[in-house]
């Protein structure tokens, strides 16, 4: 088992050479724990950290083992905020993503949610999975039972126009009141 880290020399490591002498070397008012040789070559072992070693052994070889390519659905929502799984906040949008292993294959259109209870809401979420399972399912359930993650967005990214959020599609004439 190798020496333990001297946290002090570590420290010291961090600092550009000029400030650690500074603050070490007797003859610049340190405390003169500075030692020409020995301190040079463990600043640089500290910085570029014990890797270096590593990386000078033989490589082993390495084998790689594919993983079978399995469906799996993300949900993208957009929301005002961040949400927990089973916060009411108002999802102002989303959409589901399936994924083939590491491709994505297909995506929903994305479809405004916010004035939708919270109930439809879960159901739209249902009719998302299962309008997936139905085109690309060939039959086998796994992957579509339920969300694998969702993935928050900002009201901001909304992808729908016209959008509430965004009133693109409000056009003010200049000298007109409102109603």
């Amino acid at each position: 088992m190798g020496r333990r880290t001297n946290e002090k020399c570590w420290a010291c490591a961090l600092l550009t050479a000029g400030e650690a002498r500074k603050l070490h070397d007797s003859e610049l008012g340190g405390d003169g724990c500075w030692r020409e040789g020995t301190c040079r070559s463990r600043r640089s072992y500290y910085r570029k950290g014990r890797n270096r070693l590593a990386q000078r052994k033989m490589a082993i070889e390495e084998i790689t083992v594919p993983i079978p390519q399995v469906a799996y659905v993300v949900l993208h929502t957009y929301v005002d905020q961040p949400r927990e799984p089973n916060d009411e906040v108002v999802i102002h949008a989303m959409c589901a993503e399936l994924w083939i292993g590491e491709k994505p294959v297909a995506m929903t259109q994305p479809q405004h949610t916010f004035g939708l209870p919270p109930r439809l809401v879960k159901e739209y979420a249902r009719q998302l999975l299962d309008a997936l399972y139905q085109r690309y399912g060939n039959g086998r359930r796994s992957g579509f039972e339920r969300f694998a993650r969702e993935e928050q967005h900002s009201v901001s990214q909304c992808p729908i126009r016209p959008c509430s959020y965004h009133a693109e599609h409000l056009q003010f004439v200049q000298g007109e009141g409102y109603l």
